[in-house]
């Protein structure tokens, strides 16, 4: 997950370290949800009173994400091994694989639009880690902001 690279780009913003720590809602959801351990223990360990702003991406806080996640249709993401832990300036989520512990976007407009959309085709895996992905977002002009934006990016990349 590329811790210090998180923490390089809270640094970087001179975010206040002000944990809340993990909720038991939000503890019972991770269980419920399967959430890889490795996964729980980051949010112990960045557990924040609001969400942060890295650049054009937010980060949500942790005690919101049984929220994010657990209506129709966002709850087709965490049903298909997704995790909404964000989102880009238009709206597009970001989401966490829990399988790869890539980042990623949804476009959010499909999710919301299209009953039959199938996750895995509204879905763009930006091959990051969670560290590198926010890091990038502070520190990288140009960072896509949503899915399109991601296409174009990974794209560039090959």
């Amino acid at each position: 997950m590329d811790l210090h690279l998180f923490e390089e780009a809270l640094k970087a913003l001179q975010f206040p370290k002000s944990s809340e720590g993990l909720s038991l809602n939000i503890k019972a959801f991770f269980i419920s949800k399967k959430i890889p351990n490795h996964i729980i223990e980051f949010y112990e360990r960045f557990s924040f009173i609001h969400s942060i702003r890295f650049g054009s991406n937010f980060f949500y806080k942790a005690n919101d994400l049984d929220e994010e996640n657990k209506d129709m249709p966002n709850s087709k993401c965490i049903e298909s091994g997704l995790l909404i832990i964000g989102h880009g300036l238009n709206g597009d989520y970001i989401v966490l694989n829990l399988k790869s512990s890539h980042i990623g976007f949804i476009y959010h407009d499909e999710l919301y639009e299209n009953e039959e959309c199938r996750i895995e085709n509204i879905y763009i895996d930006m091959g990051l880690s969670l560290g590198e992905f926010y890091n990038k977002s502070f520190n990288e002009k140009g960072f896509p902001v949503d899915g399109y934006q991601a296409e174009i990016y990974k794209n560039n990349l090959v």
